[in-house]
């Protein structure tokens, strides 16, 4: 800024000359200003569709190659297994990821955008369904629980948390010892393979939480997985599954079921140590172990579905209520030969009557008149014919009779005290080496 002093006329007249001197700076490249992102909203506006033409119901790659949809699980929680459904219930993290040209992006820097789920409307999703599945529940609380993510090459995450009830075949021929193979099956309901194709992700397709725990079974490590493609009428349709093996522990089972009817078993066998004449106490221990028996092998398909092949707890429950009413039917005969020796009197008597009226009858055909005296029972063929007295000498007294068939019957009762135990030992062998060692390696090699 300069001041000049001008004189006119010998006057002195001062005026103001201002000069104003700009300067500029060259200008900067385009590159070197400052680019403005867009605005979130005026970016998804571009992304899903409002600007770019973006139609959420064409599958990406259009009339080209099929979209690869790769699949894993979370397993939460794995529970519910149910014998008489036949099916279970699990919470599971699904997560489908695929790659999608249409939402590859550039104006943000960051690799991935985690978008709220409501977008999940407008952006096409695979038509996943479990083929095998009998309900299922979605879970909202406290909001939608989704998660909806976009990476830069248009790859997108799809995660959702569901409750799932899946049917599951089970054979339970060798229950409770047995082990089950339950399927979980992810399909394509509406595209076919030349569309849309499912596959496991290759590392960690299947994860399982650390503190899962199943109450009555084993979930092995190793899962099965593989490919169930289906072939309908409307076309062959991706399919992907997964096989758990569950392995089922008999601790309940030996608390509430086995223990129970082999002291039941046992408290049969008391019976050949009370007194035989004690037929109250030996009648109602009988009827009472054979009617708790019942009550138990009741109790045990109370849980279990109808199905017409014989389970291992079926064997069990009919040997064991065999034996003891087994125990019932030895004191019948025990007590039933304790008194043959009033029906070897009454029989005795019996035929003599009768061969006194036929001696009687064939001297009055011939007119003679004597009596015939001291017939015994060894004249008598009838009762020389009968099993049971067969062995008897002929002379015996009363006592000495009724005291032989006496020790017969105790004879019974020592016997079965050793028969029934070591009968019971032997088919617990056979029993516990069947289904614990020979069936258990079949399966184990089927599987």
């Amino acid at each position: 800024l300069f001041v000049l002093h001008d004189q006119v006329d010998g006057a002195m007249n001062t005026s103001f000359h201002i000069y104003i001197y700009i300067f500029f700076s060259p200008p900067r490249s385009f590159k070197d200003a400052p680019s403005k992102p867009p605005s979130p909203s005026d970016f998804l506006d571009k992304l899903m569709g409002r600007t770019s033409g973006y139609d959420a119901r064409i599958r990406p790659n259009f009339k080209g190659p099929p979209v690869n949809v790769t699949c894993n699980i979370f397993i939460n929680s794995f529970g519910s297994i149910t014998e008489t459904t036949m099916d279970y219930r699990l919470n599971v993290f699904l997560r489908q990821q695929w790659n999608d040209p249409r939402l590859a992006y550039r104006e943000y820097p960051d690799d991935s955008l985690d978008l709220d789920p409501s977008m999940l409307d407008s952006i096409w999703k695979p038509d996943l369904f479990f083929a095998n599945e009998k309900g299922a529940n979605f879970h909202d609380v406290t909001t939608d629980n989704t998660l909806l993510r976009i990476f830069q090459n248009g790859n997108v995450l799809y995660s959702i948390r569901l409750t799932l009830t899946l049917s599951c075949p089970m054979d339970l021929k060798n229950f409770p010892m047995d082990s089950q193979t339950c399927i979980m099956q992810l399909e394509s309901f509406g595209y076919t393979m030349n569309d849309l194709i499912f596959e496991w992700l290759d590392v960690g397709a299947v994860q399982v939480a650390d503190d899962l725990v199943l109450p009555q079974f084993v979930l092995k490590e190793e899962q099965g997985l593989g490919y169930c493609t289906k072939h309908y009428n409307t076309g062959k349709f991706t399919c992907i599954e997964v096989k758990f093996y569950l392995e089922r522990q008999m601790g309940y089972y030996l608390i509430q079921m086995y223990i129970p009817s082999l002291l039941t078993v046992i408290l049969s066998w008391v019976s050949f140590w009370i007194n035989m004449d004690a037929a109250p106490a030996r009648v109602g221990l009988g009827i009472t172990t054979v009617l708790t028996m019942t009550t138990q092998s009741s109790g045990s398909r109370a849980s279990l579905p109808k199905v017409s092949y014989v389970k291992a707890i079926d064997i069990w429950m009919a040997v064991c209520l065999l034996f003891v009413f087994a125990a019932l039917l030895e004191y019948a005969a025990v007590n039933f030969v304790s008194r043959q020796h009033k029906e070897f009197f009454r029989l005795r008597k019996k035929l003599r009557e009768q061969e006194r009226q036929r001696t009687e009858e064939e001297l009055a055909r011939q007119g003679l008149l004597f009596h015939t005296f001291g017939l015994g029972l060894a004249s008598a063929p009838e009762m020389d014919a009968t099993p049971v007295f067969a062995d008897l000498p002929p002379g015996l007294g009363y006592y000495d009779i009724r005291r032989r068939f006496v020790d017969r019957a105790k004879k019974i009762d020592t016997i079965s005290r050793a028969v029934f135990p070591m009968s019971f030992l032997m088919f617990n062998v056979l029993y516990w080496l069947t289904y614990k060692v020979l069936r258990h390696e079949d399966v184990q090699l089927k599987l």
